[in-house]
């Protein structure tokens, strides 16, 4: 890779990774503990506003990094592609054992994806990215990683396909982004 931005974990918790290719122009334009903004150019295309995410893993915080995607997403004027660890559920289908996910978590993430205009870009394999890596009845696993683009820019991206890479090392899986297909 070309280059890369790391925002380290605390603990156990969060940190992730953005990598791109030889030839790929990016520009930070801020990062946090919850999240990279950046502008992606890609030769002779226009720019492509990219957040790498983390929501905050506590429920009674989560408020907050909604608001934060909400304040950049008032401001973004590219075509726009979210991806990352939300913490968080659109619905019950993306979940699989263990306690069902209180309804009021996921109303807020599916407001917010609405309020913004944004698409679930499922993946191509796999579907659950997280596994709580308990044996029988106690596994629990959840789709918490995912991509959010822009419903107004899907067409602009006719081979776009998200992949889940399998982690041996780790409860979350990797998830890729190909904009090219």
């Amino acid at each position: 890779m070309e280059g890369c931005l790391v925002v380290n974990a605390s603990g156990k918790s969060g940190g992730f990774v953005m990598m791109w290719k030889e030839g790929t122009k990016v520009e930070i334009k801020s990062y946090s503990y919850n999240h990279i903004d950046s502008l992606i150019q890609v030769e002779n295309e226009n720019p492509i506003r990219f957040i790498g995410f983390y929501g905050n893993a506590d429920p009674n915080n989560r408020k907050s990094s909604w608001d934060m995607l909400k304040r950049v997403g008032s401001s973004v004027k590219e075509k726009w592609i979210i991806g990352g660890n939300f913490n968080a559920i659109l619905d019950n289908s993306e979940k699989e054992g263990g306690r069902r996910k209180p309804q009021a978590l996921m109303d807020d993430f599916r407001a917010v994806v609405d309020e913004l205009s944004l698409v679930d870009l499922k993946t191509d394999n796999g579907w659950f990215t997280w596994v709580n890596n308990r044996e029988g009845t106690a596994m629990v696993k959840e789709r918490l990683d995912c991509f959010l683009i822009s419903a107004s820019d899907v067409a602009s991206f006719p081979f776009i396909e998200t992949k889940v890479i399998r982690q041996s090392n780790s409860d979350h899986d990797a998830i890729m982004l190909d904009t090219k297909g």
